[in-house]
This record gives C-alpha cells, sequence and structure tokens, in this order.
C-alpha cells in the first residue's frame, strides 16, 4: 500500500518544481508523475490549480514570516533577535520546498503572476516590520531596514547561484550596524 500524500506533500512537490523548472511546472499532472501518483489525489486535496497556487502562497507566508519571528523572537535580547534574524535569513529554505532557489523563484513568479506578487508583497511588508521592529529595540535607526531587506533579497538572489560568502554577509552588515551604534572611546593620548 502506497503512502497517503498529504496537502503539505503536494506543496513541496510544487515549491521544487517552481524552484527548478519555473512557474509554468506548477500542474498537476507534472507534480503526481514526480510523487508517483495520479492527478486525482491532486484534485483531492486542492479545487484546481489557482486553489493550489493560492495553498502555496499561504505556506510560504506563514513559514516566511511567522516561522521566522517565532524562531527569532526566542532569543534572549533584541540584539540577540537580530542576529538570530540575520542568520536564519542566510540559511537556504529546507530542500523538501526548493532549498536555496525557492525565494527567487517566487519572485520571479510574482512578476508574471499578480496573485503572487501580492503575496510576496505581503510578506516584505511583514518582514519590513518586524526589522524595523528589532532596529529600534537595538538602537539602530529603523532606516536601516532598507538597506538590511536590500541586502537580504539581492544576497538570496547571488545565494541561489551559489557565490560564496553570501549567508555570512547579511551577519556582517548587522555587526557593522550594531558596532556603529555604541559609543566611541575617548582617544588615549
Amino acid at each position: 500500500m502506497t503512502q497517503r500524500l498529504s496537502p503539505e506533500d503536494w506543496i513541496a512537490a510544487g515549491f521544487r518544481a517552481l524552484a527548478t523548472d519555473g512557474p509554468q511546472a506548477i500542474k498537476a499532472e507534472k507534480l503526481a508523475r514526480e510523487l508517483g501518483t495520479t492527478k486525482g489525489s491532486f484534485y483531492w486535496h486542492f479545487k484546481d490549480v489557482p486553489a493550489f497556487h493560492a495553498a502555496m502562497l499561504a505556506l510560504w507566508e506563514v513559514q516566511a514570516v511567522g516561522g521566522v519571528i517565532e524562531e527569532t523572537s526566542a532569543a534572549p535580547e533584541p540584539e540577540a533577535q537580530l542576529r538570530a534574524l540575520m542568520a536564519r535569513a542566510g540559511a537556504p529554505a529546507p530542500e523538501r520546498f526548493g532549498g536555496t532557489n525557492v525565494e527567487p523563484a517566487i519572485r520571479a513568479w510574482a512578476l508574471q503572476n499578480t496573485l503572487v506578487a501580492q503575496g510576496v508583497a505581503q510578506v516584505d511588508a511583514a518582514r519590513m516590520a518586524y526589522l524595523r521592529s528589532l532596529l529600534t529595540d537595538c538602537g539602530i535607526d529603523q532606516g536601516n531596514a532598507v538597506l538590511l531587506y536590500g541586502a537580504y533579497v539581492g544576497l538570496d538572489h547571488l545565494q541561489s547561484k551559489e557565490i560564496a560568502g553570501t549567508a555570512e554577509a547579511l551577519s556582517d552588515l548587522v555587526e557593522l550596524l550594531l558596532a556603529s551604534r555604541l559609543p566611541r572611546k575617548p582617544e588615549q593620548g
């Protein structure tokens, strides 16, 4: 007897297809072949392909915002939370969900699909709000949120191209921002 597939199994397959072959690969028949099942299993869980796309976006939003905030806010102080956030941001998504290529693929998909563009805009806004809040709590001008988030998006793209050093670059940038807020030591002389 074969294992019954869950909606998350289908969604994970959708993200893997998106990350490797683009949005045109997110089709019931193609995903069913990858999972070794029938399209009927897909339609058992999802009304149609647009409903599947909406479910993919909903799961991404939960993982990309809520899961990250929950994980990083467990750190004891704002500076540790900010460091945890940058470490988490520098880590790729699990391979089950498309790995390093998935977020750049979602952003590319958003250029062609208004529903996806709205989802990306919501994720970006929620991430920026959290980042601004953390920066304020750390005593760093929240205007730096644009710098950090822009660096994240760009470095995420570079990481998907396997350019070395991208994961550490965000953490390095945060350390520079944290150091810049400290008062300078008086010169000895």
